[in-house]
């Protein structure tokens, strides 16, 4: 090989390298750009109910590692319709409505966004640089908080209160009052915290809830002060509650009622008698 041929060589293997490199880069961008992207749709749509990496919650599964646990498809197929698997009698849809004892609801995202999302779970650290924007956030009032809870304020987009369905022992506002239809939100705040609270009044992913507040979405400020008051009962022992305190009163009247009542005729029973034999011992005296 002559020196201008081996020149030419080197110079070749040099660009080639750098060509690489460059790819290399561009990928490298594309899949952060895109882990960024997905890691937005995970905090609005996953984070208020799985965390990845923060392990299982009650309400489902870390997502850490799912990738390697399940094919790609069947992650799309499954947070697009998951009803739709359980019906079909998958077993893995199947065990995880067993494990939880609860259904996830569906996600209509784009191609594009289920690309993101997934390559978000898949590659958590490609966004870890990223330093979100700072978005101001509405100012939560425990007060309007507890009037939207118990529908003393309504809703702006006329969903139902939380009462309907839920009770706080906390605040006496428990099973004694009918809101027995859904759990008792005492912990929640504890549970999950103020960020993913507000996160989980966003999307609201619970299949009983769907119907409800799907076309009739809380709004930030609504979000902000039902998250206050949360935060505001959390960690407080829970009172015996208002309704029960009454029941208790009642049972109590009625017991000294029917002791009032047994021992008027019991009274009844010796005094006769003894008016009687007085009325005689008069008589007899006179």
């Amino acid at each position: 090989m002559t020196k201008q041929s081996r020149s030419s060589f080197i110079l070749l293997a040099m660009l080639l390298v750098a060509s690489l490199a460059v790819a290399a880069q561009q990928t490298g961008a594309q899949l952060t750009k895109l882990a960024e992207e997905g890691e937005s749709l995970f905090r609005q749509h996953c984070l208020p109910c799985h965390t990845l990496g923060g392990g299982d919650r009650v309400t489902g599964p870390d997502l850490a590692g799912v990738m390697a646990r399940h094919e790609r498809q069947w992650l799309v197929d499954f947070i697009t319709n998951p009803e739709k698997l359980v019906k079909a009698g998958d077993p893995a849809a199947n065990q995880l409505l067993q494990k939880y004892n609860l259904l996830m609801p569906s996600h209509e995202f784009q191609p594009s966004q289920m690309n993101a999302l997934l390559t978000y779970i898949a590659h958590p650290e490609e966004a870890t640089h990223h330093t979100a924007e700072t978005v101001p956030q509405a100012s939560g009032d425990p007060v309007r908080g507890e009037a939207l809870f118990v529908g003393m304020k309504a809703f702006a987009s006329g969903g139902a209160p939380c009462l309907a369905c839920h009770g706080i022992a906390q605040t006496g506002l428990g099973r004694a009052t009918g809101a027995s239809y859904g759990p008792d939100l005492s912990s929640t705040f504890d549970d999950f915290g103020e960020e993913e609270l507000i996160n989980l009044l966003v999307d609201l992913p619970f299949t009983s809830m769907e119907a409800i507040y799907a076309t009739r979405p809380l709004t930030e400020q609504e979000r902000a002060d039902l998250t206050a008051f949360m935060g505001s009962i959390s960690g407080q022992i829970a009172p015996i509650g208002t309704t029960l305190a009454v029941h208790v009163g009642m049972a109590t009247l009625i017991l000294f009622a029917i002791i009032g009542a047994l021992g008027w005729k019991r009274f009844q029973g010796v005094r006769q008698p003894l008016v009687e034999k007085g009325r005689h011992g008069k008589g007899e005296t006179a």
